[in-house]
């Protein structure tokens, strides 16, 4: 028997089409798609370029993110505007060592600004920060060397280091600069005085009262003149003057002060270092500064010696105080302490050849010559005063150690270590 498969039943009336239906967008969008692939291929040149720059753009926004993950997070950076603010603020508070160190962040952001170098060179030179001050002294210059600050600055900081001939040159480089610059002028005024020129002195002073009597550089340099010929009253009203103008300016102050000791008004300058330490612990000048009047002028010794004990506590490496201390301790014939202390203050780089004289001078007295005569050659090559010469020869000879010297009419002194040494 076969298996007959049933025909699939169709309607009647039906008719095979032509065309099928299902597919007439087939023949709709052919033509179309044929036309615009006709155009894009005519204007390919035009269209490459969008696209290619379009993908370009894709696949650096895909590199950057990807090198973005993998990056560590930024850290934030601080304007140098604002080290500047902290600086100023630091200063106008009399916290000299905080506004060192934000006009020096300051400096490194502002690299072309010679107004800042100025202000932070200044203060290193102020509170005995020497050797700092005559780097940043040069970079003011670097920074903008057709600007009177610099060359300024400059011959500040040398005439401050005792280098009266550089410092007169650059601070007439300055005034060629500028000839009306106020503060250049008393600078000159300052070193023409320690280059023993009253006349000068006084004369470059007087032009820089003329220009800018407000400010306080001038002012504090006329007491310098005034007081360095002897006129003790009008030094007195010229650094009143500069401590008004700028009250924060230790060094100021301790001029003043001595000439209030000069003048026998020995409580008003007790109380004028005191109110500089209070204000700022760290300035170590003054607080030497303060036990030297507290011993000298008021017969304080134990309280003198509080303060550079705590000065030195605080500041181990502090010359003034330790040179300070070690007189005191010779004036109590503590020998084995102050054989110790002078060389701490030799080894802190002081450059006075009596902190050298009384190093080895402390170390005779206990017999130890081997020590004593190393301070007392290096002291010896530090300085040309003949007397000063005579005290190092005799305290070799103590130790069997022989100098000759160059004949001199200078009489002989008498090496008596006193509280006054190292002053």
């Amino acid at each position: 028997m076969y298996l007959k498969t049933p025909r699939r039943y169709t309607p009647k009336g039906m008719r095979r089409r032509l065309f099928n239906l299902k597919w007439w967008w087939l023949y709709v969008l052919t033509p179309i798609v044929i036309f615009i692939g006709a155009g894009v291929w005519q204007n390919r040149d035009m269209i490459r370029q969008p696209i290619e720059q379009w993908m370009a753009t894709q696949a650096a926004n895909a590199a950057n993110s990807l090198a973005t993950l993998q990056a560590p997070t930024p850290t934030a950076t601080d304007s140098p505007v604002n080290y500047l603010i902290m600086a100023n603020a630091a200063y106008q508070r009399g916290a000299m060592d905080e506004a060192i160190r934000n006009y020096a962040l300051a400096a490194e952001g502002m690299p072309n600004d010679p107004a800042v170098y100025f202000r932070l060179t200044h203060l290193l030179i102020t509170n005995e920060r020497g050797d700092e001050a005559l780097v940043w002294a040069e970079k003011a210059i670097n920074a903008d060397p057709f600007s009177p600050l610099g060359w300024a600055i400059r011959g500040m900081a040398l005439e401050w280091d005792g280098q009266y001939a550089r410092a007169v040159a650059s601070l007439l480089r300055a005034l060629d600069l500028d000839p009306n610059n106020a503060t250049a002028l008393s600078f000159l005024a300052e070193a023409y005085t320690d280059l023993g020129q009253p006349g000068r002195a006084e004369e470059t002073i007087e032009r820089a009262l003329v220009i800018n009597p407000a400010d306080f550089n001038v002012q504090r340099n006329h007491g310098y003149v005034l007081f360095w010929n002897g006129d003790f009253d009008g030094a007195r009203a010229a650094f009143e003057r500069a401590l008004q103008l700028e009250p924060t300016q230790a060094y100021i102050a301790e001029a003043l002060a001595d000439v209030y000791f000069r003048q026998g008004d020995d409580e008003a300058g007790v109380a004028l270092l005191r109110q500089i330490v209070e204000r700022n612990p760290h300035n170590s000048r003054a607080q030497a500064a303060l036990a030297k009047a507290l011993f000298r002028n008021l017969g304080q010794v134990e309280q003198a010696r509080a303060v550079v004990e705590r000065c030195v506590a605080l500041m181990p490496d502090s010359v003034p105080c330790l040179s300070y201390l070690g007189a005191l301790q010779v004036r109590a014939s503590e020998y084995n302490l102050c054989a110790r202390t002078y060389e701490r203050a030799a080894q802190a780089g002081s450059r006075d050849p009596y902190d050298y004289y009384y190093t080895g001078y402390c170390y005779t007295s206990i017999g130890d010559c081997t020590r004593a005569v190393p301070y007392l050659r290096q002291g010896m090559g530090m300085t040309d005063d003949p007397e000063t010469l005579i005290d190092f020869r005799d305290a070799l000879a103590s130790c069997q150690v022989i100098v000759t010297l160059v004949p001199t009419a200078a009489p002989e002194s008498a090496a008596t270590p006193t509280p006054e040494a190292g002053s």
